[in-house]
């Protein structure tokens, strides 16, 4: 399997100039030397096969071929607003939803919010991102959007979009709640004349669940309460679950 490099900024066929982390792990870590190919990629859906050159203490040269544009997938989106866990929990998370094809990740600060993380530590869940990207094959990079509060969240998302929020006691969170939630955001974009595929949102809480207020909220917002199963689960455990099930129903339609 080619190994594949983010690159950032200019991205052209022709000779190209690799340096700071990607060319550490492309030489010092992966080990690659002068003749190999490896597959390079911007996040934005551009790809291109390279073949390395030259290579030097501290930067490798790059013969850059064609550089084609993967079309980006058609079909529903899947997003998770969830209050980030401690520590490598929240890489955990990161690296699984990117594997899952989440579309972004949208940091919540609610009540009973244990983490508040601030710009480093979202600079390096982005550096997750990329790392989970370049082993999956994926093409684009799945966002990382700004913390925000619960009621902003609410108010931003919930009337145009299919926002779930899970709490015990809604309806299970399954196949077939996802194909009826899609059908009616999609009967809805089509009686508001968008031309987008339809989103679905999920909400997560803390550790220490929602709020009763905050739960009124979303649903006073038109949010759904949905049931993940009898036990209680860790944020990213529910989070992977959700998109799970979210991808198994986009296979079985």
């Amino acid at each position: 399997m080619v190994s594949r490099f983010v690159i950032q900024g200019d991205f052209r066929s022709g000779a190209l100039v690799l340096d700071g982390p990607e060319f550490h792990h492309m030489v010092r870590v992966t080990r690659h030397q002068v003749g190999d190919t490896v597959r390079l990629f911007d996040g934005t859906g551009r790809e291109a096969d390279a073949e390395l050159t030259f290579v030097t203490r501290h930067s490798a040269t790059l013969a850059v071929g064609n550089v084609e544009t993967i079309p980006e997938a058609v079909g529903p989106r899947f997003s998770v607003a969830i209050p980030l866990p401690k520590a490598s929990r929240a890489g955990w998370l990161i690296e699984k939803a990117v594997e899952l094809g989440v579309s972004r990740i949208i940091p919540l600060k609610t009540e009973r919010s244990v983490v508040d993380p601030r710009n480093t530590k979202l600079d390096t869940l982005r550096q997750c991102i990329i790392a989970a990207s370049k082993q999956c094959g994926r093409s684009r990079l799945m966002e990382l959007s700004p913390v925000v509060s619960w009621s902003e969240f609410l108010c931003r998302e919930c009337p145009d979009n299919a926002v779930n929020v899970a709490h015990p006691g809604g309806v299970p969170f399954n196949s077939s709640h996802v194909a009826q939630s899609l059908a009616e955001a999609e009967e809805q974009g089509r009686s508001q004349k968008k031309k987008i595929d339809p989103e679905m949102i999920v909400a997560i809480g803390p550790e220490g669940g929602f709020t009763i207020e905050e739960v009124t909220q979303s649903v006073t917002k038109g949010a759904r309460l949905v049931s993940l199963g009898p036990r209680l689960l860790r944020v990213e455990t529910a989070a992977v679950m959700m998109a799970s099930v979210f991808l198994s129903a986009q296979f079985e339609s």
